[in-house]
């Protein structure tokens, strides 16, 4: 007999834990989490069963979900993307932290058995492996050092990334059930009342993007890319590849250090030189990046970001990353100078053109954009996050498609807010950092603009020397906008205190004419 998931995945419960305005979301996830766990084997589903049977009869909503992600590698993932999510309340996003640094539960037996079945015998190569230290959704990591310790000629210790045993099987089943949850949702919008978004060719990207998680060889890759990329940032650390890789195991030097969310800085100061520096790293150093497709981390939670011993930051588990391209930051650049100068049009025109035509809502993506610029006028700096709202906004309302790794770009983004926030125990560091950085890289191209076209955007920073000029050109027309979208602004909040007004005004009268009609019922009795 099948379990009925719908005892534990409680719809109002779930709600509750949706941000503000959030709630009618509730339905279609439970709907689509039971369709879930409900396709998996039936000795996986009696498996998470009981997990949660060992629970305390009064454990939170909260921790029985933390448990449930841990039965699958897919909701694994998904919890660790939500666990930063400021806008999730505090003790979910407590127990969805603890996914990212699981005790190993897979036996060492089994792991000896898969490296023995990779690398051939360890004995004869010389490698002591020692107990593992951490496990992630796909993989567990163990120590190991090769040679002779006693006799001094052993090397440096490093660490085996291994792929849990029968992984790829577990998430070749779990993906095909996310095909059939993408088109449940498809076929039910209206009657889950949803947005129409293609969730089947969503979860199509996401699977892809999933699958590269057990393809080591793509991390191995990405690992040599990586160290690189930052060779010139004295104070990030990317692990660097050891001898021993293959496609089932990724062997690499060992960091030494804390989760940047535990670590024991004493100080606001040393705290907030920490966010900036992850934000720096992983966030500004791609965007302003003079390479055309530079890369960055696609999985930034806190269990892969270390404060190591030396004080630097160390970057580990780069099995999943992106590329942001030219046309990409260039958009970046002009919607941020668009929403500068009160520019509507700038804005929806350059989001359309990383869209697919095809599906956009032209008319629903420039109400958003307006109502995204409206809140700029009302003081709200329009940084990356306030782009990023905006562009939230319009994959939900206006059907705006963009490609697969604009997207990873924004989980990323995602995860690093409430990472960065954590760390320097205040918001806005990402916009200030981005800031500090685009007037530096602005600085040192300074010299170069003389000698360079005026519309060519070939510069860190993405922006051209008429890109300026018509900026600065633009301030009259920028303060007709202003003032213009202003009266806009108090003729409607007028319109709706009158509305409020005549509302108030209705309901007084018919509270006074059922009064009247009482007060004439008892007269006549």
């Amino acid at each position: 007999m099948k379990p009925n998931w719908d005892t534990l995945l409680d719809e109002a419960a779930l709600a509750a834990l949706l941000p503000a305005g959030s709630a009618h979301f509730a339905r279609p996830i439970r709907d689509a989490l039971a369709l879930f766990l409900g396709g998996l084997p039936e000795s996986r589903q009696a498996s998470i069963l009981m997990a949660q049977a060992k629970l305390p009869l009064q454990a939170s909503f909260s921790q029985r979900l933390g448990l449930l992600a841990r039965g699958s590698a897919v909701l694994h993932k998904l919890g660790q993307v939500l666990a930063r999510d400021q806008r999730l309340p505090l003790q979910l996003r407590y127990y969805l932290r603890e996914l990212e640094s699981l005790p190993p539960s897979v036996p060492m037996e089994a792991i000896r058995e898969t490296l023995n079945a990779e690398l051939g015998s360890l004995d004869r190569l010389g490698i002591t492996v020692g107990p593992a230290i951490a496990e992630a959704s796909v993989a567990v990591v163990v120590p190991f050092r090769q040679g002779d310790r006693s006799a001094g000629n052993s090397s440096p210790e490093g660490v085996f990334k291994v792929l849990k045993p029968g992984i790829a099987e577990q998430l070749d089943e779990e993906l095909r059930l996310l095909e059939s949850v993408g088109q449940h949702l498809d076929s039910r919008c209206e009657e889950l009342n949803i947005p129409h978004l293609d969730y089947q060719d969503s979860f199509a990207q996401a699977r892809d993007k999933l699958l590269d998680e057990i393809q080591l060889e793509n991390e191995q890759r990405h690992l040599v890319q990586a160290k690189k990329f930052f060779a010139d940032e004295p104070r990030v650390r990317i692990p660097g590849l050891r001898e021993h890789c293959t496609a089932r195991v990724t062997a690499m030097e060992r960091l030494f250090g804390a989760k940047v969310t535990s670590h024991a800085l004493d100080t606001a100061g040393k705290k907030r030189r920490l966010a900036s520096l992850i934000a720096k790293a992983l966030i500004a150093k791609p965007v302003f990046s003079e390479s055309d497709q530079p890369m960055f981390h696609g999985d930034p939670h806190a269990g892969n970001l270390l404060l190591t011993d030396d004080g630097s930051l160390g970057i580990l588990d780069w099995s999943l990353a992106g590329r942001l391209g030219v046309r990409e930051r260039i958009a970046i650049v002009q919607m941020v100078l668009g929403a500068i100068t009160l520019d509507a049009t700038r804005i929806v025109d350059e989001l359309s053109q990383l869209a697919d035509p095809q599906r956009l809502d032209a008319a629903e993506l420039r109400r958003v954009v307006d109502k995204w610029l409206k809140r700029v006028r009302r003081g709200r700096f329009p940084g990356l996050s306030w782009l990023v709202g905006m562009l939230d906004e319009a994959v939900l309302s206006a059907r705006l498609r963009v490609s697969p790794d604009l997207m990873l770009f924004r989980k990323s983004l995602l995860t690093l807010e409430g990472v960065i926030a954590e760390v320097g125990e205040r918001s806005g560091q990402i916009d200030k950092s981005l800031s500090l950085e685009f007037l530096r890289h602005f600085a040192a191209e300074y010299p170069l603009r003389w000698l360079r076209a005026p519309q060519s955007r070939d510069f860190a920073t993405r922006i051209s020397n008429l890109d300026l000029l018509q900026t600065l050109g633009s301030y009259p027309t920028v303060v007709a906008r202003f003032w213009t979208g202003h009266g806009f602004d108090i003729l409607e909040a007028c319109a709706k205190r009158w509305e409020a007004g005549l509302q108030d005004e209705a309901g007084a009268v018919a509270d006074g004419s059922s009064a009247n009609k009482s007060a004439e019922g008892v007269s006549q009795e």
